[in-house]
């Protein structure tokens, strides 16, 4: 039983940090995804929209807290509790989100107090390891049953008592394999080797609070500590962009090439078919029928004779199309959304990306909320870029009269396109943030806090 417990601790406790540090580093993205569960369509808990940012910070840091606790066995009964309750609301989340019918609908109670029917508006993906390691939600509710199984053997071991903090020889053998697997996980899933790192302060900062505290509220003041080291990470983060960007826009990659079809790069692209409805004339029974076998079966007398389409949503016989679904595994493209318009309705996506000089982009997903105090900043560099031939541009979702708006107020004296929010939102962490691309490829990228001087910028350049 023993045996068992102390590895539930050090998987569950890997686990645990690793996947709170994962959202720590993009805590923006973390707080697009839980505004996604906070729609109407999903969970319908619009009022905690808000404070989806505060709601993503506590959640990772809490989950980081709960993991280095397990590892080093602090409050060994408030920890195995919190861990189960959020072991098990995660287990219920990917479930619920598995489930969630795309062409299905929902009932809820709108502004004026009245009820309406709107379409479901199901959650893609559950961030648990952000843009790291995108998993299905049926991918997701299978790891949280599989992290559910070893929870369970901490729970009953911390209340029966067998979970103390660590001896420290115990200590020296969790904190190693731990951050053994840590790193291998690292290396083999996120090409990054920042979380075993960040697990060995963590463990050091736990062990070297235990050695030297001797307070009775010690373990207490451990949580303090690894709560320090969660906070500069997280600020760090937060201020400026994150340590590690897994999306198609990050340092280095090739814009074009993500944007390119299975078809362009030579790969398989996906198969999709749809699903029809079939009732048997005889049985009543109903048979669901994909598209790509419909094809072959449509025109043959035992067919026509015994199956006509049935619409499932009102009970009568008619043509219903269900759902699309990948039959065939195959490439899809990076990006799909990305398309840069004046707002004269000129596309200038092409010819920004396929630009052989360096190109500024300076990117604002909502226009009426962004950190104006950095404008000055932007407009200086626009200048001496302008200055010295290269092009520089605004890109924002906001409307045609907001933008003019903007740019006159603050003299911004470069030309403003549109794009999708959404889009910016994945572009760059920071609003606004700025984007250095040649011939397509993203060569650096800055927070509004950190916008380089003409000088810094040409160091780069050159």
């Amino acid at each position: 039983m023993r045996l068992i417990i102390t590895i539930s601790r050090i998987v569950v406790g890997s686990l645990f940090i690793v996947s709170g540090l994962i959202k720590m580093n993009d805590a923006l993205g973390f707080m697009y995804k839980l505004e996604e569960y906070f729609e109407p369509g999903a969970l319908n808990m619009e009022w905690l929209a808000p404070y989806a940012l505060p709601l993503a910070v506590f959640i990772v840091i809490a989950e980081v807290l709960l993991g280095v606790a397990l590892l080093v066995g602090a409050l060994p009964k408030l920890t195995s509790s919190l861990t189960l309750v959020l072991m098990l609301f995660f287990t219920w989340l990917t479930f619920y989100t598995h489930t969630c019918d795309p062409l299905g609908t929902t009932t809820i109670i709108n502004e004026a107090g009245v009820e309406e029917v709107i379409a479901n508006q199901c959650v893609l993906e559950c961030g648990c390891f952000g843009n790291a390691i995108p998993l299905t939600p049926y991918e997701s509710f299978l790891k949280d049953v599989f992290l559910l199984i070893f929870v369970i053997p901490i729970f009953i071991g911390a209340w029966m008592g067998r979970i103390k903090l660590n001896e420290p020889k115990e200590a020296i053998f969790i904190y190693a394999i731990s951050i053994l697997i840590t790193a291998i996980f690292s290396m083999v899933m996120l090409d990054w080797l920042f979380p075993p790192l960040f697990t060995a302060i963590s463990l050091i900062v736990a062990a070297g609070i235990q050695r030297r505290v001797s307070h009775k509220s010690k373990e207490w003041i451990m949580a303090l500590g690894i709560l320090v080291v969660c906070g500069i990470t997280q600020y760090r983060t937060l201020a400026h962009l994150p340590m590690k960007d897994y999306r198609p826009y990050a340092i280095g990659q090739n814009i074009l090439d993500n944007m390119k079809s299975a078809e362009e790069l030579g790969k398989e692209p996906p198969e999709y078919a749809t699903e029809y409805t079939f009732r048997n004339v005889n049985t009543k029974q109903d048979t669901m029928i994909l598209s790509t076998e419909w094809l072959k079966i449509y025109n043959e007398d035992w067919f026509k004779n015994h199956y006509e389409a049935f619409d499932a949503t009102d009970g009568k016989p008619g043509t219903y199309d269900g759902p699309e679904v990948m039959i065939k595994d195959g490439y899809e493209p990076l990006i799909v959304d990305l398309e840069l318009m004046t707002y004269d309705g000129l596309d200038m996506t092409y010819d920004i990306l396929e630009d052989e000089g360096y190109v500024f982009l300076q990117i604002s997903n909502t226009l009426g909320k962004t950190e104006e105090s950095a404008q000055d900043r932007f407009n200086t560099l626009a200048r001496q870029a302008g200055e010295n031939g290269l092009r520089f541009f605004a890109i924002t979702n906001a409307s045609y009269d907001e933008a003019e708006t903007y740019r006159h107020k603050h003299e911004a004296a470069y030309p403003f396109l549109n794009c999708d929010q959404t889009e910016l939102k994945i572009i760059v962490r920071s609003n606004p943030g700025l984007v250095l691309i040649k011939n397509g490829v993203v060569i650096e990228k800055w927070a509004w806090r950190d916008v380089p001087a003409w000088s810094e910028a040409q160091e780069i350049m050159n």
